[in-house]
């Protein structure tokens, strides 16, 4: 067993639909040997509707692209993308995605 840290800004948190958020830490999340990022967003949709809405969707099991994610201070599409195994001590940060040029 093991533990994956998430984090993300206390208004994107809101946002999300995961109250309380008061710092940038939302919570640590408990993972099984071989849980992917894919499982784990899984489960935190059945605990958090508006995620499901906003960052991941359940129908299709993508990324909605409206968040983007980073595993270790990664782009999460760069180390495997949903299908990446978590370890313990991984964190996975949420922030709004920024264009231009």
């Amino acid at each position: 067993m093991g533990t994956v840290h998430l984090y993300a800004m206390p208004w994107l948190a809101e946002n999300l639909g995961i109250e309380k958020a008061s710092k940038e830490d939302i919570s640590d999340q408990d993972i099984a040997g071989g849980l992917s990022v894919r499982d784990l967003f899984n489960r935190i949709c059945a605990r958090y509707q508006r995620f499901g809405k906003i960052a991941f969707d359940v129908d299709t099991q993508e990324l909605t692209g409206r968040v983007a994610v980073f595993l270790n201070g990664h782009a999460l599409e760069l180390v495997n993308g949903l299908e990446t195994k978590l370890g313990d001590g991984d964190s996975l940060t949420f922030v709004t995605p920024i264009e231009g040029g």
